[in-house]
């Protein structure tokens, strides 16, 4: 994951460095904004934390899920083969095709359900999106003249 990067540029008008109010005052006033600038930053950190966890949290899901779902697949692909060995074994036992005419239809109507299972699952599968263009990098401000 890429390292928090957080820039922040405070600029103040010039002080009247006789006036030693306004200099205490633009020093409380800085002070203030520098903590501020710390508390933001630091709840970002935690903020970037919690996103890492809980994306590593959904990785494992899907990961899990994908496991799931490529066993129903390799389950629903492998019972037509199952039953065309087991026609096979029953022919060669002496059974007629009348009598493996059920078993026959059944494993058509299995490869046909299964056929447009994965059509409906490709058809409603959204594409994805094209990647979103790197971000251009913006120069910082040039400092006030003196």
């Amino acid at each position: 994951m890429p390292a928090l990067r957080v820039e922040h540029y405070v600029h103040f008008d010039p002080i009247v460095i006789g006036d030693s109010t306004a200099t205490a005052d633009a020093l409380a006033a800085l002070t203030a904004a520098v903590q501020t600038l710390t508390q933001k930053v630091t709840t970002m950190s935690g903020t970037q934390d919690t996103i890492a966890a809980e994306l590593s949290n959904l990785t494992a899901e899907v990961a899990a899920e994908t496991t799931v779902s490529q066993s129903a697949v390799t389950l629903i692909n492998g019972i037509p083969a199952m039953i065309t060995a087991a026609i096979a074994q029953a022919t060669a036992a002496g059974a007629t095709p009348a009598q493996l005419a059920a078993f026959n239809a059944l494993g058509q109507t299995i490869t046909d359900n299964s056929t447009a299972l994965a059509a409906a699952v490709t058809a409603n599968t959204p594409v994805a999106p094209p990647p979103a263009p790197a971000p251009t990098p913006v120069a910082p401000p040039a400092p006030p003249a003196a």
